[in-house]
């Protein structure tokens, strides 16, 4: 857990015992460098990877500074955020921290945000002995080919780094913020304490055009009106901002969890190895493969034919956590959703930031008669047409033979994006 440093400042946990604090720790250097965390996930991995290319793309480049906030929330281990097979585990973990944001074309600093945070993350490690699992394939960390665990652990047959169980698990298989309002109640302070200074000043100017009667008790009733009006613009502002956000995430939140209960009622009776909050997790990771590739025809996660243009400005995509179920349909084996996610996108166009609270309209399918998969984030597909292996998380078509492979008989799969 996070500790107390001789300083006073609190610091992350690098270790693995902790992932989402070492994934925290190391999404500041990848901000830097590009690097990716060696504690996340394929599909992680490869999403950061994209977001790394559009910032550079944009001539972009960040500086992340995440901190643990003074005050934690506990691991949430409950039944609603824990789930396990025979192998392996998922775990929701969350932290409050600190986040401090800045965008830089070239030297020049076009845009800083600074808000407090809740990092979540989903980590998933094995509940068995290593010759349990060590048949199971895995997207080797370093090269990326995919391997038998045990290969790997004597080395992997393409890039010959060896592994030790420890290196491969805990994985963080995804891994996002909640913004804390608190943030925005700061600004509201500023704007409160402004008013009372404006307010003040103009207090005593009008009590000095009236000459005659100015004294002392002129400029004691103008700190005193002053006060009490810049407390007055704080209060009925931070009352107006919570009304108009509590009302906004009631309705979020509300909505998020009927279509949460709707999902898994529904599912679960089609195949009863479903989990919302591995669904939860995929569906956000692909979501970010998607939008933040320039060139979706390969993806194998989105079998649609258009994403809307404006996404090619994002640079950020935050999720609030919540979505909409708008409608549920099954076609023999395949179930169709329509959704909305709710997200704060960030957006950089012509070297302007830009936030925007939006709600994403998607569709996903997926062919239920299959069972949901416990394990790591990697889909090692065989083509149906030569037989021959691949990685088809971001590998849509067979590298031998050429056919296209349908992701929606294995997994979760986006088959459309709108506004």
């Amino acid at each position: 857990m996070s500790y107390k440093a001789m300083d006073g400042t609190r610091q992350w946990d690098g270790s693995k015992k902790v992932p989402e604090e070492r994934m925290a720790m190391k999404m500041q250097s990848f901000a830097r460098t590009g690097i990716t965390p060696d504690i996340a996930g394929a599909d992680l991995s490869y999403a950061l990877k994209l977001q790394y290319a559009r910032w550079k793309a944009k001539g972009l480049r960040t500086t992340m500074e995440i901190t643990p906030a003074e005050y934690t929330m506990p691991q949430s281990r409950s039944k609603n955020t824990f789930w396990s097979d025979e192998k392996y585990t998922h775990e929701r973990r969350m932290h409050m921290a600190n986040l401090s944001q800045k965008y830089y074309k070239g030297d020049k600093c076009i845009d800083t945000q600074e808000s407090q945070i809740a990092i979540n993350a989903i980590v998933t490690d094995t509940t068995v002995e290593t010759s349990a699992v060590e048949s199971d394939y895995y997207c080797c960390p370093s090269c990326g080919a995919i391997s038998r665990i045990k290969e790997l652990m004597t080395g992997c047959p393409y890039c010959q780094t060896k592994f030790q169980i420890s290196d491969l698990f805990p994985k963080v298989t995804n891994f996002y913020f909640y913004d804390d309002d608190s943030s925005q109640v700061k600004k509201i302070k500023n704007i409160g304490i402004a008013a009372g200074i404006v307010i003040f000043f103009l207090a005593v100017i009008c009590s000095m055009l009236n000459v005659e009667h100015f004294n002392v008790m002129n400029i004691v009733g103008a700190v005193a009106g002053g006060a009490f009006g810049g407390y007055a613009v704080f209060a009925f502002s931070t009352i107006g901002y919570g009304i108009c956000k509590g009302m906004q995430g009631v309705g979020e939140v509300v909505g998020s969890r009927k279509a949460e209960r709707k999902i898994e009622k529904k599912l679960k009776s089609l195949d009863s190895t479903f989990s919302y909050k591995l669904f939860e997790g995929q569906l956000i990771s692909f979501l970010k493969m998607t939008l933040f590739s320039d060139d979706t025809r390969n993806l194998a996660c989105f079998e649609g034919t258009y994403v809307p243009e404006k996404y090619k400005d994002l640079i950020d995509m935050n999720y609030h956590g919540t979505v909409a179920l708008k409608s549920m349909e099954t076609t023999g084996n395949i179930v169709k959703l329509n959704m909305k996610v709710f997200l704060r996108n960030t957006y950089c166009k012509n070297n302007k930031i830009k936030i925007k609270d939006e709600e994403i309209p998607i569709q996903v399918a997926k062919n239920i008669s299959t069972p949901t998969k416990a394990g790591f984030s990697i889909r090692r597909s065989q083509c149906k047409n030569c037989g021959g292996s691949f990685d088809a998380t971001h590998q849509r078509i067979c590298p031998y033979c050429q056919t296209v492979y349908d992701m929606k008989d294995e997994d979760w799969v986006i088959i459309n994006i709108g506004e």
